[in-house]
């Protein structure tokens, strides 16, 4: 196994986690955020008022882009390159979307101090479900570029 194939399927592994709890919160929770606010959105605050999903999301995201940067300079003068290329690029714009769109939605749902208009806070929660599923597009991306770029390295089979 090279240095490369390990990088790239760390990258390859970490994705798939992010990927997996973008949609599991696509699926599972934010209809539940949407669905009786505020009443949902003050029961989602005390549900997570130990730990959220960005302690996950924090740790992730950047390790993910960290290797797929890792796999892009090690894999750069190869085959693999663009698709290393395309998945750090993407990583990087979900991040991006991350902390302009999303963080100030759940800012709104989360860190304002209550009582917030609920048309406010179901807006806030439908304009956050929608960007997710960008986000989870996003990733979905990310992941097949990495694929693409070790199958064509040669070192995925």
């Amino acid at each position: 196994m090279t240095m490369l194939h390990l990088v790239a399927t760390v990258a390859l592994i970490n994705v798939a986690l992010l990927l997996g709890a973008t949609w599991y919160e696509a699926v599972v929770m934010a209809p539940n955020y949407e669905r009786d606010v505020p009443d949902s959105i003050t029961a989602a605050r005390r549900f997570l008022a130990r730990t959220t999903p960005a302690h996950y999301f924090r740790i992730l995201a950047p390790l993910g882009q960290l290797f797929a940067l890792a796999a892009t300079v090690l894999g750069w003068g190869g085959p693999g390159r663009g698709g290393f290329v395309t998945a750090l690029v993407t990583l990087v714009v979900a991040d991006v979307i991350t902390f302009t769109f999303h963080y100030p939605r759940l800012a709104v749902m989360f860190k304002t101090a209550e009582p917030v208009a609920p048309e406010r806070l179901g807006r806030a929660a439908r304009e956050w479900a929608m960007g997710n599923w960008v986000r989870g597009i996003l990733l979905v991306v990310a992941q097949l570029a990495l694929l693409h770029g070790l199958l064509v390295t040669g070192v995925a089979g």
